[in-house]
């Protein structure tokens, strides 16, 4: 049993002719038979009477009309109030990492407010491993992490990708900070390399890119979850950093050489979309929309995921 059964026989009702509640439903009399064999099987009543092309509701189809009729209003006033989402009410609970904290989220908290203006959004920062439990434990429900999450039982929007590099302070006030400075192999053994939390993607990209160097002795790798801090901590001069492009354009700090270079690192939005409301996917899309402008405006070490890019791409464009 289904909600269009339940129409056909409110429409029988009102028409009580086979052609009439036809064509008002866009269905072939053969389907409107099955409907109401549904209902009938389902209740164990005769509902319909039926003579030639003329139907009329029994005794028991009548008592239940009253009935199907408030669970179909109810229904379409539902299926109303998700075409109109300026309408929405009630609290999503957002998790974000330090590095989308840091760049874009704040002009997605304006646009979300504007689209969405009866939605309020309760903001917690912690690193994706983190992030992700609170997911599972249903303590957030969206997040937006480093991705991929690998969990197919999860819905998720891709929505930038930034690239990385190694950098510290330069190594005097006079030297000029413009373009990269090599370091030797010493000098990276001796290193005291600051990333994100332990058990990050980034941190274990940095661990093998270390290992791939067969040094003598590799470098102390330390995590921090701060990007701030970590950008603060490679102007002060107190270790070698990694951080997006893009965060350290604008400071003292110089560009390094290590031998070695960092994968990019993609964003995405994740929700569970088990009994999801709609409001979550659209939350995600707009995401991916002020990330996108953000790449564009930024210019350069902020990228469009590829699928998204192509599809950019095809999209017609007025002329």
């Amino acid at each position: 049993m289904n909600i269009e059964a339940l129409r056909t026989l409110v429409n029988i009702a009102r028409c009580g002719n086979y052609r009439q509640v036809a064509d008002i439903m866009n269905i072939s009399q053969p389907a409107i038979s099955k409907r109401i064999r549904v209902l009938e099987e389902h209740f164990r009543y005769q509902l319909v009477e039926r003579a030639g092309a003329s139907m009329r509701l029994t005794a028991a189809g009548q008592a239940l009309l009253p009935y199907f009729q408030r669970i179909l209003d109810t229904f379409d006033e539902a299926q109303n109030r998700l075409n109109e989402p300026e309408k929405w009410q009630g609290t999503i609970r957002l998790g974000a990492i330090d590095t989308i904290i840091s760049t874009w989220l704040t002009d997605f908290l304006d646009l979300q407010q504007k689209r969405f203006p009866n939605i309020k959004l309760e903001v917690i920062s912690a690193p994706t491993i983190d992030l992700l439990q609170e997911l599972q434990h249903g303590n957030v429900d969206i997040i937006m992490v480093l991705g991929p999450s690998y969990d197919r039982a999860l819905a998720e929007v891709p929505l930038c990708v930034m690239d990385v590099a190694f950098y510290g302070a330069p190594m005097g006030p006079n030297e000029p900070q413009e373009g990269t400075r090599k370091l030797s192999p010493e000098a990276v053994s001796e290193a005291n390399i600051i990333t994100f939390p332990r058990g990050s993607r980034p941190h274990v990209d940095v661990v093998q890119r270390m290992t791939q160097l067969k040094l003598t002795k590799m470098p102390t790798i330390s995590g921090c979850s701060s990007l701030f801090t970590m950008r603060s901590m490679g102007e002060r001069g107190l270790g070698v950093i990694t951080l997006p492009r893009i965060m350290a354009e604008g400071t003292s700090l110089q560009e390094l050489d290590l031998g070695v270079t960092l994968p990019s690192m993609s964003f995405a939005a994740v929700y569970e979309p088990a009994a999801a409301p709609p409001i979550y996917a659209l939350t995600c899309a707009l995401a991916a929309e002020i990330a996108a402008d953000y790449a564009q405006r930024v210019g350069s070490g902020v990228h469009v995921p590829v699928p998204l890019a192509a599809k950019s791409a095809e999209a017609p464009t007025d002329t």
